[in-house]
């Protein structure tokens, strides 16, 4: 990936990079500035090739260039999740094994500060923690930021030899993504993976070095940090950097900094055309873009178009196992077309449709798991060979636990999920995860967390739950209990007491059912349901 952002650099040094407000770098800049960087870190920080390095900021300069310069010297870049809260960042950065912490000043009411010494207490693996953000607000790294004695022809010769020893297959980031269990598993991307699928986005969305992007989609997820942040420097256009998705900021972003392009998941494009304030505003210097990371109603898609006129909108399947992408509707088909498919897999992946329980291929048109094999799947999950087993099936193809199937045009159609999963505002979420908390609480005899559909974020949690015996659980006690342990994203927007749940002819909770009964108490307003504001 170094490589490629000096190829670019080379190739288009006074073009615009990055643009964050009213700073901006060129390619040339970035390219100068992340060596330097990378300096510093073998010098200074000690870090070597094939090191676990971790990243915990939204969306900034610092981000950017802490990330370009760890992949220049070939040390994996492991992304942490801004929502974290303190028991969250232990458990991750133990289980990546990661040595070094790079964080920046925090996110919305979270200061990252207050969170690091209870951290750094219990994260044993963790050997240093420095904060990239600057104090004074607006001032970013530069080429003035590094002393004479890091820029010297004998340190400049060291920096190039350690990038030419980055191979592409060699890991190049950890993003951790919510599995069916409460146990985060860690994606190992290799460079080949990445630079690859940001090359083929590139081709599918017709984007040019002519092309600005707004990128509201969060680097510490795949869409955001691969296809925004990776595909800026490997293909050569500009990013205009949005710390996290604000309506006001991405209206201004595509208004006032008159980007082309955007990525985003539905309920960011949603929001921006269903908020009352922005009624009746088009976004028309948007040529094109890319809606993913959870299933659109066609109706939803058609009124997003409606108010991005002049813009392509592709329909997306992808997932961070396969490096963020997998497949795009053709660029020039019928919006009513794209509305309802996510296209065709991209060149070099192959995709099939199998029937779990007898384990054979399906025909055109008939449902089964989506499988995938090809250039953008991961090596594994890190240090967890079982789950990495359980992900591959014996010939060697990803099961992603997502339910489809392929029309006549050999277009993929996602039609549901195998694998329990909560999808709010993009965010994945594990039912089972909440629930494990909410067991340790002591406050509930059983627990059972579902999906509610919901018009701007498509999915709200909502935790069902029964009392012990002789027991009256307090539910805001439960919610705060909930709200220490876990991230924000993740705590329930209802919260309901069952006398008892309801059962289908296995003996199992029948969460349709369930589903339905929240829905009618939550519009009564019955007092069994309790709403909270997150």
């Amino acid at each position: 990936m170094g490589q490629c952002l000096k190829e670019t650099a080379q190739k288009f040094p006074q073009r615009l990079c990055f643009e964050h407000r009213e700073w901006s770098c060129t390619f040339s800049e970035a390219d100068r500035i992340t060596d330097l960087f990378a300096g510093r870190l073998l010098k200074q920080y000690g870090i070597r090739k094939g090191m676990h390095i971790g990243i915990w900021s939204v969306n900034t300069p610092s981000f950017a260039f802490t990330y370009l310069a760890l992949q220049k010297i070939g040390a994996v870049c492991v992304v942490f999740n801004t929502y974290y809260k303190v028991e969250e960042m232990v458990n991750t950065l133990q289980a990546s094994d990661t040595e070094i912490l790079f964080y920046g000043a925090g996110c919305k009411d979270t200061v990252f500060d207050d969170l690091v010494p209870e951290i750094k207490k219990r994260a044993s693996k963790v050997r240093h923690f420095y904060r990239i953000d600057p104090q004074e607000a607006g001032v970013w790294m530069s080429e003035d930021s590094f002393r004479d004695d890091e820029k010297t022809k004998e340190v400049m010769e060291e920096i190039y030899r350690t990038e030419a020893m980055v191979e592409p297959e060699d890991p190049s980031v950890i993003i951790f993504t919510s599995g069916t269990t409460s146990e985060a598993k860690g994606a190992v991307l290799t460079h080949y993976n990445v630079v690859n699928d940001v090359y083929h986005v590139k081709h599918y969305m017709h984007w040019t070095e002519e092309d600005k992007m707004c990128c509201p989609a969060s680097w510490f997820h795949c869409f955001g940090l691969i296809t925004g942040l990776t595909g800026c420097v490997v293909n050569g256009f500009a990013i205009h950097i949005l710390p996290n998705f604000k309506t006001k900021r991405v209206w201004e972003a595509i208004l006032d900094y008159h980007c082309t392009i955007m990525v985003g998941v539905p309920s960011m494009y949603l929001a921006l055309i269903r908020k009352p304030e922005y009624e009746g505003r088009k976004g028309k210097t948007l040529k094109s873009g890319i809606v993913g990371g959870s299933p659109l109603p066609p109706e939803d898609y058609l009124e997003i178009c409606e108010r991005f006129p002049n813009m392509q909108l592709q329909t997306s399947f992808g997932m961070t196992e396969a490096s963020a992408s997998v497949s795009f509707t053709s660029f020039d088909e019928p919006v009513e077309k794209k509305a309802v498919t996510t296209g065709h897999v991209m060149e070099g992946i192959e995709c099939r449709i199998m029937d779990i329980e007898k384990g054979v291929e399906q025909p055109t048109g008939h449902e089964g798991e989506i499988q995938l094999r090809g250039f953008n799947i991961m090596k594994g999950y890190y240090r967890n060979p079982e789950k990495t087993r359980e992900a591959f099936t014996e010939d060697g193809w990803f099961r992603t636990g997502d339910l489809g199937y392929l029309n006549e045009d050999r277009e993929l159609c996602i039609s549901g999920r195998l694998k329990e999963m909560i999808i709010r505002a993009g965010e994945n979420i594990s039912p089972k995860e909440i629930e494990d908390v909410v067991y340790r609480s002591g406050m509930v005899e059983s627990a059972k967390v579902i999906a509610i559909p919901s018009k701007f974020r498509q999915e709200e949690v909502a935790l069902c739950f029964t009392e012990k015996k002789a027991f009256e659980a307090d539910i805001q006690n439960l919610y705060d209990f909930m709200s220490k342990r876990l991230a924000d994203y993740k705590l329930p927007k209802y919260i309901v007491r069952m006398c008892e749940f309801p059962m289908n002819a296995s003996g199992k909770i029948d969460s349709k059912k369930l589903r339905e009964k929240v829905l009618e108490l939550s519009e009564k307003k019955d007092e069994s349901c309790c709403e909270f504001g997150n």
